[in-house]
């Protein structure tokens, strides 16, 4: 991958990081003034290697919102407000150790969830702190032909409510809690989608997992969940993954429709603050032909959680 000029500097390249995901561009300075062929080499090697990575960039919350404006449309999180001064920024700045730490696709409860992000690193822990990558489409590749047979057959509903909180309570503070039942799920949304679609542009088979399933469609919990489990296993094998060590400038571009991720929270209080901007996606497609649809949108949550620890009401009551 090359193109023959670059701003006036020499042509960017590519270095794989992963034998099945992952790549660094070097060469390259972001900024919203890329021309059209430095877009089109970022955007390819997106697609080719589903994340790729830049060291050393220097942008500010405004930048990096018009540098995704240049690979389509910017889209909020629906739930989350963006960080001071921006549209569309969203802010993960943990405290208490706090880290998106389950393997996700983001908004995947939404019928036409992002088909890119870009994350920039503000403020790496001192230490840990690290982010996970997984290739969806090897993922499903990799899988035994009978299993990929029936994995084509699945459908699951996505959502932002219904967390484990026994498991969260006991990871995390009863703050973090309250922020993601009355913040980040105080609009309920849900989402039907094929557990194997069809990628838009690359043509490539991946499957749609995650900590936002909630079930399988026609399947008993038990069932849903084993199943689940089981094709969740070949996302994550090891190499189907790649670990990334945070640098301050650091910049993370990935194929929301082919990968999922994961924050590690091993960084205990330390400080880290991250900053992420999504691209518009479209409605993923079954082997079938059959779309994704919408099955609550934006719905009020009627569950509120109170100041008292392990206290739940109804929101009406408060």
């Amino acid at each position: 991958m090359s193109v023959s000029s670059l701003n006036g500097a020499g042509a960017p390249f590519v270095t794989k990081i992963g034998g099945r995901i992952g790549a660094l561009i070097s060469g390259i300075t972001l900024s919203p003034d890329l021309d059209a062929a430095s877009i089109k080499f970022i955007y390819d090697a997106m697609l080719e290697h589903k994340v790729i990575f830049f060291r050393n960039q220097s942008l500010t919350s405004l930048q990096q919102e018009e540098l995704g404006a240049l690979f389509g449309s910017l889209v909020p999180h629906p739930t989350v407000s963006s960080a001071s001064g921006t549209k569309h920024i969203f802010e993960l700045k943990a405290r208490k150790g706090r880290a998106a730490n389950t393997w996700h696709a983001d908004m995947t409860f939404m019928e036409s969830f992002p088909k890119a992000s870009i994350l920039r690193c503000i403020k790496p822990s001192v230490y840990g702190g690290s982010t996970l990558w997984a290739n969806t489409a090897t993922a499903y590749s990799s899988l035994p032909l009978p299993l990929q047979e029936f994995a084509e057959k699945l459908w699951a509903v996505h959502t932002n409510n219904e967390y484990d909180h026994t498991d969260l309570i006991v990871e995390r503070d009863w703050e973090f809690i309250q922020w993601q039942a009355n913040i980040f799920a105080a609009k309920v949304y849900e989402a039907k989608h094929p557990i194997v679609h069809i990628h838009p542009e690359t043509g490539e088979k991946c499957l749609l997992l995650g900590q936002f399933v909630k079930r399988l469609v026609d399947f008993n919990l038990p069932d849903s969940r084993a199943v689940l489990e089981l094709l969740q296993s070949h996302v994550t094998r090891p190499e189907n993954t790649l670990t990334w060590h945070w640098q301050a400038g650091d910049i993370a571009m990935w194929d929301n429709r082919a990968t999922e991720h994961r924050a590690i929270a091993d960084f205990d209080y330390e400080e880290r603050e991250l900053q992420r901007v999504t691209l518009s996606g479209g409605t993923p497609v079954s082997v079938s032909g059959e779309h994704s649809y919408q099955l609550i949108n934006g719905q009020t949550n009627p569950i509120w959680l109170s100041d008292k620890t392990g206290a739940w009401t109804v929101r009406d009551q408060v």
